[in-house]
Formats: C-alpha cells, structure tokens, sequence
C-alpha cells in the first residue's frame, strides 16, 4: 500500500521577532505546529504537553541558543524566557500538517535539532528567511516546499544526536551558571544560589541532579569546571596557577587535590602524560557532557 504524501501548508513565511533583555513570552496554547530558531540571544523554552482534557501529560524545559532549531507541536502549551543580559532575535513559522505522509505520530517527533553542523537543516533555514523578503506567490508555494522538507528531515533524518534533552530544571540552571560564567569568569556557583535562579527547593534540585548524574548540582559544576581544566593543561601552555585560577580556584594547591580525586593523577603528570587521555572522560561517566557543551563553550573566552 502507497503511503499518501507529506503535505504542509503554512500561516505565512518566515516571521522574525525581536525581544530586549529579560522579556518573556506566553504561556500560550498552540494550535498548530511551530518550527522556531534563534539568531540571536537566548531563551529558556518551557512546555508542556496535554490531552484533550486540558490535562498535563508531559514537562519538559530547553535552553534555545543560536545554532539549534526546535519544533513545537499543536497541542502544546509553552513559554520563552528570553536572555536577561542581552536582545533576542529568533525566526519562526507556523504551519499545519494535513497529511502525515511516511512521517511517524506527532507525539513522537524530537523536539530540538542542531543546525550548526548539519548543512541541510542550516541551509534550509537561511533559504526560508530569503524566501520571507519577497511578496510573490512563487515565493509562498516554494516556502511551503522548503517548510515540508524542513519538517520531514528534522523528524526523519538520518541526523547526528543533536543536542539531548535537559532534565526537568537543568536548562534554568544552565541558563543561570552560562550567565555568570560568560560575564564573571569560572567561579563556584552555589546550590542556594541556583536553586533560586531555578525557582526549586535545593533538596529538590540535589535529587534531580542525583537522579540524572549521580551527584549534586555543585559537584556536576566542579566537573565541569575541572574538565575546562584538563583541556587547558592539554591544549596551552598557561601556568597550573593561571589554569586553576580560570577554572574557578583561588587556591592552586585546593585545585590540584581536587584535580587529582577526579583524573587520578596531579595536574601536572597529566599535562606530561595526557597525550591520549580523554579530558571529557569525567563528563561523559556522569552523563554530564550534554549540559557541560553549553557551559564550556560559554566559557571557554573566559
């Protein structure tokens, strides 16, 4: 039996928006579906999914940088916290789907995909923004082309992994720490401190890094501090000092006994010996290495 063919029609072409810092946006309800990518800034995306009750069926929580594209499907209700140091520019397009063609249920589509380093989803996005500047009808069936096609890759693929999801409300924390990294440098960030900026509990965010990474919030951050750490001592030529002091240690000597708990070895032994050695090794036993790509690429100027 032939499948019938995807078939997409939009609202309109491709909208651009613009936020000043700190706004936000919604909660609103969808009644279609929306493909959104940043340009510019950032923003906290809150959703959830419900049945035809009105009933909360799932919660989920992401942090939108420029480089990834997300996809929101009717039936959500969401809402975007916007970079509260900085304007935010994002792209977006409503549309509905009148057949599903080969495409799986709705319910089991991704969310979020990486553009940068996948040229046809990066290549497609730029097209429909040129699309969106010309007001013939040509350009309108083509964006509902481009849009169908969009859609149909980003569920289907095949893709790289893209950016994994963030537990519950990891992605606040991430936004919070990514702020005070990228404008105070690498400095301990404290539960108390992140527990607010995530408006929970510290005992509930312990038991959610505790359930998801096997430590608590301030010990995740120490890894990933201390793996920026293992790639300096590999990749410069910077002091064990100047090192420590970039990865948020006052106290060279503190940092090199912490150093040494994680890597088994000083940091000095490591930088002689750490030719084949895995800086990220850490990250990736604690399944932390999604949540620290944020971070370190945030910090990595600093």
């Amino acid at each position: 039996m032939t499948l019938p063919t995807l078939q997409v029609v939009t609202r309109s072409r491709v909208l651009v928006a613009d936020y000043r810092p700190g706004s936000s946006y919604g909660p609103r309800l969808l009644t279609d579906f929306e493909l959104v990518w940043l340009l510019e800034g950032s923003a906290v995306w809150r959703s959830q999914q419900l049945d035809a009750a009105g009933a909360v069926l799932a919660e989920d929580s992401q942090l939108l940088r420029p480089g990834m594209i997300a996809l929101a499907r009717a039936g959500t209700r969401d809402s975007y916290q916007w970079d509260r140091d900085r304007s935010s520019r994002h792209a977006y397009v409503h549309f509905q789907v009148l057949e599903l063609g080969a495409l799986p249920p709705a319910a089991d589509w991704p969310t979020v995909r990486q553009l940068s380093g996948i040229p046809i989803l990066q290549g497609l996005s730029s097209y429909l923004l040129e699309l969106a500047g010309s007001e013939s009808e040509a350009a309108r069936r083509r964006s509902d082309e481009m849009v169908q096609l969009l859609l149909d890759i980003f569920v289907t693929g095949p893709l790289g992994p893209g950016f994994p999801q963030l537990p519950g409300h990891v992605a606040e924390v991430v936004e919070y720490v990514r702020r005070v990294w990228s404008t105070s440098g690498m400095r301990i960030v404290t539960a108390d401190e992140i527990a607010e900026a995530a408006n929970v509990s510290v005992g509930h965010l312990f038991r959610l890094f505790r359930d998801s990474y096997g430590c608590g919030p301030v010990r995740a951050l120490e890894l990933v501090r201390l793996a920026r750490a293992a790639v300096s001592l590999q990749r410069s030529n910077a002091t064990i000092a100047e090192i420590a002091e970039r990865s948020g240690y006052s106290n060279p000597y503190h940092f090199s006994r912490r150093f040494a708990q994680v890597y088994a070895t000083p940091p000095g032994a490591f930088r002689k010996g750490s030719s084949g050695a895995d800086p990220l090794a850490p990250l990736k036993e604690s399944r932390l290495l999604p949540m620290a790509h944020l971070l370190l690429n945030t910090a990595v100027a600093g």
